[in-house]
């Protein structure tokens, strides 16, 4: 079987819009990682900061150490919170992408469907075209 240009380039871009998504869901999954890297450094952070503050209570060293440790502590929370925003933002947008790719690759598909329906019934109608040609001629004969 034969296949028109169109549906050969139908099929390269449904090929394409495959590896555009596959290419956005492995981003996604790099963002989901690093959000999930992200989220235990901030458990951390948050860990150390109470293992200091309880430091602080038990002794006076500690105590006036803290003060300048806790300022540390803040501008790095705001750091982490900032970076968490950015790979949710990152990871939503890719979201709408892939939703948008995958809209994109069904349309091929459907394209697809619809050239093979067309050429189908086109061979079909060419059959039947010949078939009625044949009972023709034949029928001329016989008289």
């Amino acid at each position: 079987a034969r296949e028109g240009a169109a549906m050969k380039a139908l099929r390269t871009l449904l090929k394409l819009a495959k590896r555009d998504l596959e290419t956005l869901r492995r981003a996604l999954a790099e963002k989901t990682s690093a959000l999930a890297l992200l989220e235990e450094r901030i458990l951390g952070h948050e860990q150390t900061l109470r293992a200091e503050q309880q430091a602080a209570l038990r002794d006076y060293e500690s105590a006036r150490a803290y003060s300048g440790f806790a300022v540390l502590a803040a501008q790095g929370r705001v750091a982490l919170e900032s970076e968490r925003e950015v790979i949710g933002q990152d990871i939503e947008r890719l979201r709408t992408l892939i939703a948008e790719a995958h809209v994109e690759m069904r349309k091929f598909e459907r394209l697809i469907e619809l050239e093979e329906t067309r050429e189908k019934a086109a061979l079909e109608k060419r059959e039947d075209a010949e078939l009625d040609e044949m009972a023709t001629l034949r029928a001329g004969r016989t008289r």
